[in-house]
Parts: C-alpha cells; sequence; structure tokens
C-alpha cells in the first residue's frame, strides 16, 4: 500500500487502483494512523489525505471500500471531467492491517518523513511506536466486527 519512503516521497496503491506518489508535505504515518485509530474505535469512514504537488489525494475508507479521488488543491471551480476518482474493495480493517505493516517496516524512515530535523527523529519514532501499538491492538479487537455475517446494526 505504502512503499517505503525515500527522499520525501512514497508511493500508494490499493489493489484495483493507480499508483500514487505522495510527498512530505503530508506527515503521513501520523496523520493516517490517527485517522486510521479514529475510525476503528468509532466503527466510523474516515479519510486520508496526502499530496501529490500540485494535485491532492484524498481516500475515504469506508466499513468495505475504499474511494480515491485526486483533485487539484487550488481549484474552487473544478469540473467533474477534472476530478480522478477510483475504487478499491479493500475493506477498513485491511487498510488498517496494510497501514500498520508498511509504517512498522520502516519506523525509522516515518519518523522522520515530514519533519527532516535529526534531533526530533528519536522522539518521532517513540510517539510512532506508540500509535503503531494502539492501532494493533484495535485491529485485533475490531476483527470480529470484519467476520462474514456479521452486522454492524
Amino acid at each position: 500500500m505504502l512503499t517505503k519512503p525515500q527522499h520525501g516521497w512514497s508511493d500508494f496503491s490499493l489493489e484495483g487502483t493507480s499508483v500514487y506518489g505522495l510527498s512530505y508535505l503530508s506527515d503521513i504515518a501520523f496523520e493516517w494512523i490517527d485517522a486510521a485509530i479514529f475510525g476503528l474505535k468509532n466503527r466510523s469512514p474516515f479519510c486520508v489525505k496526502g499530496y501529490l504537488e500540485p494535485d491532492r489525494l484524498l481516500c475515504v475508507v469506508s466499513l468495505y471500500n475504499c474511494h480515491i479521488i485526486i483533485e487539484d488543491e487550488f481549484s474552487r471551480c473544478m469540473e467533474k471531467k477534472d476530478i480522478v476518482y477510483e475504487y478499491s474493495n479493500t475493506s477498513m480493517l485491511d487498510f488498517c492491517r496494510r497501514l500498520y505493516d508498511d509504517i512498522s517496516s520502516c519506523t525509522d524512515e516515518w519518523a522522520s518523513f515530514s519533519d527532516h530535523q535529526d534531533e526530533h527523529t528519536e522522539k518521532n519514532k517513540q510517539a510512532l511506536t506508540g500509535k503503531l501499538e494502539e492501532l494493533k491492538e484495535l485491529i485485533t479487537q475490531k476483527e470480529k466486527f470484519f467476520d462474514e455475517g456479521y452486522c454492524f446494526f
């Protein structure tokens, strides 16, 4: 889903979608994990964002699907034909699992992705590790809600 960050960029893709290069302008690890934690805790759709420079990627994660929207972040009068929309049959649980796996596999790089000041890297890594632990615990707790045949309502 997310590639290891290099030189301020990470590629993002989901099954059935294009590959998008996301820049360091968003603190992807922290912002996306916070959104995922909120979504899992509340069993509520959430949105993550990233910058493609100059466009913006929005990924709306619902219970059973993800919707990717690419738009010009500075245009107030976009036409429908100028907006890219892609769909992936990736559930919230799968999205969160992939997010956990991809970020936990290279925490050093993600800890310094947006904050390039070396003196903050260790502090960021500790904070990121704590958020990853919380996300992992929620994934384990909420797995039963995504079983076949379970009804949320």
